[in-house]
């Protein structure tokens, strides 16, 4: 019984030991097959998605240099991945372009949590991001006239300056 490969399209006789076999034992539909395999489980097992993300940034932090190499040994590559960037970037809104949340600007900035992402000079955000608390800090003056934040006023109830 022969069957046609999903990658190639050619006619093989598939293995006796793999019931469903779909791709020929060339190199690269089975290359193909893995890549179909991973891109289907980091879609639906969280945990493969994680400990996959967990992986590569393990294996970025141990080559810090790989991809600033790679670019310059494939100078192809980079004017490529430069030109479709900048095709990206005239896509977007001129409002700039982040790759997760952006939030307006707010005045006054009120008291909360926010989000923070680096912003490069070209107004693009990496996914890089920190979670900070900002709170309101009035002011007051003490006897004198002098303003003081609350605080440099320790122990000393709002409203009372």
């Amino acid at each position: 019984m022969s069957k046609r490969c999903k990658a190639c399209g050619r006619v093989f006789r598939p293995s006796p030991q793999v019931q469903h076999q779909a791709y020929c034992s060339a190199s690269e539909c089975q290359r193909e097959r893995r890549k179909l395999w991973q891109q289907q489980k980091r879609q639906e097992d969280r945990h493969y998605r994680e400990n996959d993300a967990d992986h590569h940034k393990a294996w970025a932090a141990a080559n810090p240099s790989y991809w600033k190499r790679y670019r310059q040994t494939h100078p192809d590559y980079a004017e490529r991945n430069r030109s479709l960037q900048q095709n990206r970037n005239r896509q977007q809104p001129a409002t700039g372009i982040a790759n997760e949340d952006v939030s307006t600007p707010v005045s006054p900035l009120l008291s909360g949590r926010y989000r923070l992402s680096l912003v490069t000079q070209k107004g693009i955000a990496n996914e890089d991001e920190w979670i900070v608390e900002i709170s309101f800090v009035s002011t007051c003056c003490n006897d004198s006239g002098v303003l003081l934040q609350t605080e440099d006023v320790i122990g000393m109830s709002p409203g009372v300056g």
